[in-house]
């Protein structure tokens, strides 16, 4: 029985099925993601999105989708489907699928006529490389299977349509062709296992709708373009095996190829499992480095999203992970301009060594290891170079003139959203944890030079944190403090002078601030962005770019915060807390079904019943329940 089970009812609705994603990935830096239904509804779906060899950043899409035509007594049967303009669908397969699974990886089964029909799909672990193998369950007579690949070949951030420069020249190989639609990009290999017809009819598939794209108001309408179909005779028991990649195969091979890639992979048979499978998909390895994507379908490595998830898709499974993809932020960090980095990566930074260190218990290997660069980065954030300086009472002050530099950093309509300058909370809330860090750091390693940089700033921070955040009449904290603002705004920030193992507040403060946070913030899935009674408050994260971003720190959920939240419960009350801690993570299981399957999506809309938004997958929001977990499985 699989995990994750989804009525025929569901599968068979299409406004159900098309909001239903699913995602895989695989350590080469490629994905693929289609909706349940099969139906792309965005530009970013496909079936093979590999690494620009252009751009490393950047990725582009090759093969769109793979539409099945199962023909039997003269009968066709399409198992694909696309949306077109005015609502139109063709062909209707998702009418045909009768059962999902999801382990040990997704799959569909087809009923049309006399056929059953299994298909199962997954990517290389390594290479570059899609794999879909069709197993015909039963075929009361004589049966041909038709596979027509549409191709794309074009950034994921834009659209291809109808023209002239279309290489159609295919070369016949090994049971399939290689194709390149455009110079400038990678040949595609596409191979059966089984012997197979290719008929060569080229052609475009036109005005192919994307409604999220509309939505979101991008442009959504797309060409793809097909050189032609593969046709072969099947019966009751053939397994096929179709493969689209970067380099040719031998196909006599392919059955053993998925099989030893179906052993790879994490049985998605529980809540855990699927957390676990999820955070996988986010490492990939490039050029002997470990990097974090930060999120599907469309997030690049960002230092922020690779800081925030590293300890909980990590640790405790695979500490050499963790040592790998830390070092290759450390060097994203070092190679970005100071200018460009706002203060809290470097402070997060110091947050990450700190959970490292409780968890391997073992600070020399810190500061052998990093202790030059811990130095590096202190000098620079006392001397002012990641735009923010250290004001005389010892706390960093963000300039009025950087506006947008903390996490609440978006912009719409050509104006910040949130501007936060001053002595911003959940700054200077990381400044005193990493100050009282290093002191233990440089105490515990005997280093005179970070004795000496340290100096007295983390009693003047411990001291005048309380005097300047602290809200008394109110009981929480500012949301920040400027020359002319003490800012009232209900925000999330402030959980981090709770969460952090080194807090500048009294308990009684705390707890004050932490039943603010639960009053205004707290909803099953994250906290919240901001209090539901600020005039300012956005219930749903919609529409366009502009009012997106306008909406996304205004009240929108975000998943990561929850584990904030917990871990402030957790120094406040201690082992008490962890009942209530796993009833927050065990209330995320719905999601397993609910945006993407088997993964946790990157926001939510602050109004209930707080309907998934933004990425599909987020590794924070993915990490932060990890988190939950390894917190909830060391005390219960």
């Amino acid at each position: 029985m699989s995990y994750i089970n989804i009525a025929k009812d569901k599968l068979v609705n299409l406004e159900y099925a098309l909001s239903v994603e699913l995602i895989r990935s695989n350590r080469g830096g490629a994905y693929a993601s289609t909706t349940l239904s099969g139906c792309n509804t965005r530009k970013y779906h496909g079936l093979l999105i590999c690494p620009d060899i252009n751009d490393d950043n950047s990725k582009v899409l090759l093969l769109s989708s793979v539409d099945e035509t199962v023909i039997q007594n003269g009968k066709s049967f399409g198992l694909g489907i696309h949306q077109y303009k005015d609502n139109i669908f063709y062909p209707h397969g998702h009418r045909y699928i009768t059962k999902f699974e999801t382990v040990p990886i997704p799959a569909k089964t087809f009923r049309v006529g006399g056929v059953l029909l299994k298909k199962e799909m997954l990517l290389s672990h390594n290479k570059n490389q899609i794999l879909i193998r069709y197993t015909v369950l039963d075929a009361h007579s004589k049966t041909l299977l038709r596979l027509m690949p549409l191709t794309a070949f074009r950034n994921i951030h834009e659209l291809s349509k109808e023209n002239f420069y279309v290489n159609l020249k295919k070369e016949e190989i090994q049971n399939g062709i290689k194709i390149k639609m455009y110079d400038g990009f990678p040949d595609l290999f596409i191979q059966t296992s089984k012997k197979a017809k290719f008929i060569t009819a080229p052609d475009w598939n036109k005005n192919i709708f994307y409604r999220e794209e509309k939505k979101r108001g991008y442009e959504y309408v797309e060409d793809l373009f097909t050189y032609g179909y593969f046709e072969l005779n099947v019966k009751k028991g053939d397994k096929i095996i179709f493969s689209a990649g970067l380099n040719e195969v031998k196909t006599n091979g392919l059955n053993n190829i998925f099989n030893a890639e179906l052993k790879k992979r994490i049985p998605r048979d529980s809540f855990e499992n699927n957390l676990i499978n999820s955070a996988e998909q986010f490492f990939f390895y490039r050029k002997g480095e470990v990097g974090i994507t930060a999120g599907f379908p469309w997030y690049p490595p960002l230092l922020r999203e690779s800081l925030l998830s590293l300890t909980g898709l990590s640790l405790p499974k695979n500490v050499d992970l963790f040592k790998k993809a830390f070092d290759t932020v450390l060097k994203q960090f070092f190679a970005e301009k100071n200018e460009n980095i706002a203060p809290d990566i470097p402070l997060l930074i110091f947050k990450v060594l700190q959970e490292y260190t409780a968890f391997a218990e073992n600070c020399d290997d810190v500061w052998k290891k990093y202790g030059r660069k811990i130095l590096k980065i202190f000098r620079n954030l006392k001397n002012g170079k990641y735009n923010a300086f250290v004001h005389d009472n010892g706390l960093l002050f963000i300039p009025e003139d950087k506006k947008n530099y903390t996490w609440m950093n978006e912009y719409a309509y050509g104006k910040p959203v949130t501007p936060r300058t001053g002595f911003v909370n959940e700054i200077n809330a990381l400044w005193y944890n990493t100050l009282m860090y290093l002191s233990g750091l440089a105490e515990i390693n005997n280093s005179k030079t970070l004795i000496k940089e340290l100096e007295n700033i983390p009693h003047k921070v411990k001291h005048f944190y309380t005097n300047i955040f602290m809200n008394e009449e109110k009981g929480y904290l500012y949301d920040f403090v400027n020359n002319t603002e003490q800012n009232t705004d209900i925000r999330p920030n402030q959980i981090f002078a709770l969460s952090l193992p080194y807090s500048p507040l009294s308990d009684n403060h705390k707890k004050n601030i932490l039943n603010t946070v639960k009053t205004h913030l707290l909803t099953s899935r994250g906290l919240r962005t901001l209090s539901p009674q600020n005039n300012a408050y956005t219930g749903k994260y919609k529409g366009n770019c502009d009012e997106r971003n306008k909406a996304r720190h205004q009240g929108t959920v975000h998943p990561w915060l929850i584990a904030e939240y917990c871990s402030a419960l957790f120094n406040l009350y201690g082992e008490k807390s962890i009942k209530e801690i796993e009833n927050i993570y065990l209330k995320f299981e719905e999601e397993m079904t609910e945006h993407g399957i088997g993964t946790i999506s990157e926001l939510f809309d602050g109004n209930p019943p707080h309907k998934a938004a933004g990425a599909v997958s987020y590794a924070p929001s993915v990490a932060a329940l990890l988190k939950l977990k390894m917190l909830i499985d060391i005390y219960k």
